[in-house]
């Protein structure tokens, strides 16, 4: 069996054929049909590209499409993954399902279906009991009754028709598909279990296990038999009356049940873990709307379930089941942001209470997802028992609780500290070497740092994808390094992505900073992790600048990463815009005055600040690696490109604007554009407004960080206030 084709499908980490016994189930019934000429084709993911949802929750889901349009099908075997977003105890959320699809064209394709059905089944069975095989007929299906009843009178099992069965034998497939389906249930017959007397397959007792279905699906102009076959529930008869009875369930709740979980919650709490697992390992992401709203649905629930425990019970417990570092974390990351989101709802609440006292409970709980408590302690607070003041210092210090347990900060850098300086990206210290060499050791001298360019990796051809996501994550294991810097930025970092040793860097952070495409690998080790990046300068555009690398960039790049320091970011008085050619760069460039800062829509904000440049932002739209922006201060830039304009940033604003990016945003700071004209910056701020209408933020422009010089450090996830022009970082983003 180690060289049939669906081996493959049991190589993942969260598998829901994690037993023998439910891989055996698979294995069996698959090898029968492949036996009698079935085309083994693999399973459909659970999610869409954008990493939403895809609700497969049956074997027909991946190939409605092809059904509805009449197109043939063949004779096709699979084991699919399913997931369901309702359901109840104990009902599995995620579950395996193992079946065929095959065209019928006359009666002897029917006819044959049932007899492959009917052994595979057999065959599948624990025990593979044929006379505890029963099979349950609508008395209107006559033409299916003469397969079935001849495959159970070769094979055994026994036939049951039924006048008006209380289960489904008709289904629908969902607004448009033009596609009807009429079948009959297979059953196992439990002994020595169920109602006191005799009763029929579609009774509710104990003593009916249904297995499968085989349904004639028809279409406008063809027909075709569907299998979907249920391998938990058929591999747990030989250990109890239900799914969780299976070795891989019944340990997790025994587990759970251990732990101090009432026996609801553990086995609700193992049935949430595992459906998170699989939609986890998919690509599946939180989303605040759509199908993505699911898997934050489950996320919150699961955690609701786990709160009798202790915040270390609780990890112990998952890292029971199986839960990865990256699941825990990605959890507890949820739960604080749900915990930062109702800080944000409890305020707004009480806003709308002093305004309008009246206004009803169910209007405030529908709007704000309040609890009964949480109104009754707000209508408390509204009546005067609590003053306004003490109410705003309350809120205020459980924002700032919530923002320190929400993120994780690299240890600060000391002379002496080893740095690496990485290309994910361009390979620009090829093309101006000396160039580089220099921003090295002006780097080095300035700071005390150790600073060297990483080293070529040997067996890759330079600058390939696999070469620069070794370097990127040697520097990342290297327990001797305590810091990553970028030599350039570039186009091309977004081919990593899925290559990078998240986990490394989760287990030892460490000081990494650099701007513009860096942004693709800021934002995703910050979704991945939550440890704490910085948006700052790089070592051929920053640091190698001819005369020095200048005092502010210096300046602020030392104090945010080795000084520890937090304040307002200063403002700068001079710029260096003009362009010189690193080719021949052999004078240093003239200031210039700088444009001050321009408040667009006033206004006052916290939350965890997140950097990055909004070309690279888009790239992440649509994979696993995006992260929530909801509740963040955001600092935006545009792109440096050669003829990058304000049609370019209008196109890329309103993406991010459509895309949902932008909403639930506690604030946004832009950078300042790199040789614009001021008619190119009055369009920027017209352009901006109009993004921006609807939504509730403060907005600064101007700022200096990104593509411009002197440029000031950001870190990534920590806790900052936007008033008017000034920017404050609320505390060190190194400890």
């Amino acid at each position: 069996m180690s060289n049939t084709p669906w081996e493959g499908v049991f190589d993942t980490a969260s598998s829901l054929a994690e037993s023998p016994a439910t891989r055996g189930v698979v294995v069996r019934f698959l090898e029968t049909l492949a036996a009698r000429g079935y085309r083994f084709t693999p399973p459909a993911p659970v999610t869409e590209a954008d990493g939403t949802v895809a609700f497969v929750n049956a074997t027909i889901t991946p190939y409605k499409s092809t059904l509805a349009a009449n197109r043939p099908i063949g004779r096709i075997c699979h084991y699919q993954p399913c997931f369901r977003a309702h359901g109840e105890h104990p009902w599995l959320f995620a579950f395996g399902m193992t079946g065929l699809l095959a065209d019928i064209e006359s009666g002897n394709d029917l006819q044959r279906v049932a007899e492959d059905n009917h052994l595979a089944t057999l065959a599948a069975l624990p025990d593979h009991r044929a006379d505890r095989l029963h099979i349950l007929v609508d008395s209107r299906d006559t033409d299916l009754m003469g397969p079935v009843s001849d495959a159970a009178a070769e094979h055994g099992g026994r036939l049951h028709v039924l006048d008006t069965p209380q289960v489904s034998t008709r289904w629908e497939y969902g607004d448009g598909y033009a596609l009807r389906g009429r079948g009959i249930t297979y059953y196992y017959r439990r002994p020595g279990v169920g109602c006191a007397v005799e009763c029929q397959p579609d009774c509710r007792c104990a003593r009916w296990q249904p297995l499968s279905n085989l349904i004639l699906v028809e279409g406008a102009e063809r027909r075709y038999a569907e299998v979907g076959f249920g391998v938990e529930i058929t591999a747990a008869i030989s250990f109890g009356p239900n799914a969780y009875a299976l070795p891989e369930l019944a340990g997790r709740v025994t587990a759970a049940e251990k732990a101090g979980l009432t026996p609801d919650r553990a086995v609700d709490a193992v049935n949430l873990y595992r459906a998170l697992a699989l939609l986890g390992e998919c690509g599946a992401r939180p989303a605040g709307k759509g199908p993505g709203s699911v898997v934050r649905k489950f996320c919150l629930r699961l955690l609701e379930l786990l709160a009798p425990l202790t915040a270390d019970q609780a990890d112990s417990l998952l890292e029971r089941f199986g839960a990865s570092r990256n699941f825990r974390d990605a959890l507890k990351a949820e739960g604080e942001r749900r915990a930062r989101a109702m800080v944000r709802n409890l305020r707004a609440a009480a806003s709308v209470l002093e305004r309008r006292p009246d206004t009803p409970d169910a209007d405030l709980r529908a709007t704000y997802g309040l609890s009964g408590a949480q109104l009754r302690s707000l209508r408390a607070e509204s009546r005067g028992t609590r003053t306004g003041q003490a109410t705003e210092a309350r809120q205020n210090t459980e924002i700032r609780q919530i923002a320190l347990e929400a993120r994780l900060r690299p240890p600060r850098l000391k002379k002496g500290d080893a740095i690496t300086v990485v290309s994910p990206s361009w390979q620009g210290a090829s093309v101006f070497p000396e160039r580089a060499a220099r921003g090295l050791a002006d780097l080095a001298a300035r700071s005390g740092l150790r600073v060297t360019q990483a080293p070529p990796v040997p067996g890759c051809e330079p600058g390939s994808r696999q070469a620069r996501a070794a370097e990127f994550n040697a520097a990342l294991r290297d327990p001797d390094n305590q810091g990553i810097l970028w030599m350039i930025g570039g186009l091309t970092a977004a081919e990593l992505l899925d290559l990078i040793d998240y986990d490394a860097f989760a287990a030892h952070p460490k000081v990494l900073c650099g701007y513009s495409d860096a942004t693709v690998l800021h934002h995703a080790l910050y979704a991945r992790t939550k440890v704490t990046t910085f948006y700052g300068p790089a070592v051929l555009s920053e640091f190698a600048e001819t005369g020095g690398t200048p005092y502010y960039t210096l300046n602020s790049f030392l104090d945010v990463t080795m000084r520890g320091w937090s304040g307002s970011y200063p403002r700068y008085e001079e710029v260096l815009d003009e362009f010189v050619d690193w080719a021949g760069d052999d004078r240093a460039r003239l200031p210039e005055p700088a444009l001050p800062r321009t408040v667009l829509r006033p206004g006052t904000a916290q939350g965890l600040l997140l950097a990055g440049c909004v070309p690279s932002v888009l790239q992440l739209l649509g994979t696993p690696w995006l992260p929530d922006y909801a509740g963040h201060v955001l600092a935006l830039e545009l792109a440096n490109d050669d003829g990058y304009g304000p049609a370019h940033a209008a196109r890329d604003l309103w993406q991010l604007r459509h895309a949902g990016l932008l909403d639930g945003v506690a604030g946004l700071v832009m950078g300042r554009p790199r040789l614009w004209t001021a008619d190119q910056r009055a369009e920027l701020d017209r352009i901006l407004l109009e993004v921006c209408h609807g939504l509730s933020f403060p907005v600064v422009t101007e700022f200096e960080f990104g593509h411009t010089d002197p440029v000031l450090t950001l870190p990534v996830g920590v806790p900052v206030e936007l008033s008017g022009d000034d920017l404050r970082l609320l505390e060190p983003a190194v400890r």
